[in-house]
């Protein structure tokens, strides 16, 4: 199926509706070859974000010339044990590009942040340090009077941390939020839409503002006038004369007008306006406590991994203690004790990589979190002091 889908994305994209695009999981160098190849009539200017040992999956397509680009690799990604998962081999990332308008240089930024796999929320407080670290390379990367694209799968819906966290602390505003267009049942949501034949079936209600979630976003900044959103759609839900979607996320695109930069006033970046304090304080209040949090949890963590390897080790011992005799199925002289050898060999390969893995990881997990508080608390000390110079300063 998704040797005919990725063919049928292209086909839609090379149309020329669109003038920048993200995409995320796409996973082959190979497929990102092909659709860069079919589309490079309108999209000619590609980039791919390296990461991870099978690669981040995002990247960028644009009409106009990428001058710069970076990748920023998150410091958490999940755990490498979680297999079926896929997280930490995709080694999620931000990606950047600078692109070179013709009218002005346009910031853009792609990701697509770790997935929330069950109800147990095990992975919440990845996710904020992922979100956390996305906002402070925008910030640290772009000016308040630049303009600013952030896209992406963020797996987070609009009343959760993460999401106020890309949000507020960067000062951005969310397209389908300000400009979003209701209409045909479409309410903005993204993803486990019940009309989407991959991921409907996770949908306990059909139609209306509840049908799915809205966990894919458009976020921009702009200086007044010269470059403004004027409408947010969802796009490419059905492939058109298929009985199937383009993908199990439908698409989401935002209409810009973006003015040339002569003759149009700019605000100095040191009178831009900032975000707003008190949410940026809120914000980052609840981001120290979930991060504390997860710091508590980790010796619990830490014991669930440990009893995995004992468990491992025990198999792999269990021929030291408990022999068999030469005649016993058991043995090296039948096939079935030679099959057993060979996964205990196998078995010992991968406990010495998690061991080795657990060690690093375990600190490393500690480390990130221990930062991430740090960075908060010297924010939160300068947001209080600049709100009182700014209340008791007078000129005369």
């Amino acid at each position: 199926m998704w040797e005919e889908r990725k063919i049928l994305i292209a086909e839609e994209l090379a149309k020329g509706h669109y003038d920048i695009v993200s995409l995320q999981e796409i996973w082959s160098r190979r497929d990102f070859e092909m659709i860069s190849e079919k589309v490079h009539d309108v999209l000619p200017h590609t980039h791919y974000f390296y990461s991870g040992v099978i690669g981040s999956g995002v990247c960028v397509l644009s009409r106009y010339p990428i001058i710069d680009a970076f990748t920023y690799r998150y410091s958490l990604n999940g755990y490498m044990y979680n297999i079926t998962h896929g997280d930490w081999f995709g080694g999620k990332a931000v990606g950047y590009c600078l692109i070179d308008h013709p009218k002005q240089p346009i910031h853009f930024f792609a990701t697509h942040m770790h997935a929330e796999y069950s109800e147990s929320h095990q992975y919440v407080s990845h996710r904020v340090v992922q979100s956390y670290q996305l906002s402070q390379f925008i910030q640290h990367l772009t000016r308040p009077t630049d303009v600013v694209l952030v896209c992406g799968d963020m797996n987070c819906k609009p009343s959760e941390l993460c999401y106020r966290i890309v949000k507020d602390v960067t000062g951005l505003a969310d397209a389908w939020e300000k400009h979003g267009l209701i209409e045909g049942g479409c309410y903005g949501n993204t993803a486990d839409v019940s009309h989407n034949t991959f991921s409907g079936g996770k949908s306990p209600v059909k139609g209306g503002p509840r049908d799915g979630n809205r966990i894919d976003y458009i976020f921009y900044r702009c200086d007044g006038d010269a470059f403004k959103c004027v409408e947010c759609e969802v796009t490419m839900r059905r492939v058109p004369g298929k009985q199937f979607s383009f993908s199990d996320h439908e698409g989401v695109s935002a209409e810009f007008v973006v003015k040339d930069l002569h003759g149009i006033s700019r605000t100095d970046p040191a009178e831009a306006d900032e975000p707003d304090i008190h949410r940026v304080k809120e914000v980052l209040t609840e981001t120290c406590s979930v991060v504390s949090a997860a710091i508590d949890a980790l010796p619990s963590l830490n014991f669930k991994q440990i009893s995995y390897i004992f468990f491992m080790l025990f198999f792999i011992l269990s021929p030291i203690l408990f022999p068999c005799c030469e005649d016993s199925p058991l043995s090296l002289h039948f096939i079935f004790g030679k099959l057993l050898h060979v996964i205990c060999i196998i078995i010992t390969v991968i406990l010495s990589g998690f061991l080795f893995y657990l060690v690093l990881n375990s600190r490393e997990e500690y480390s990130v979190y221990k930062n991430v508080l740090q960075v908060i608390d010297i924010q939160l000390k300068r947001i209080n002091p600049q709100k009182r110079v700014k209340e008791n300063f007078h000129l005369e």
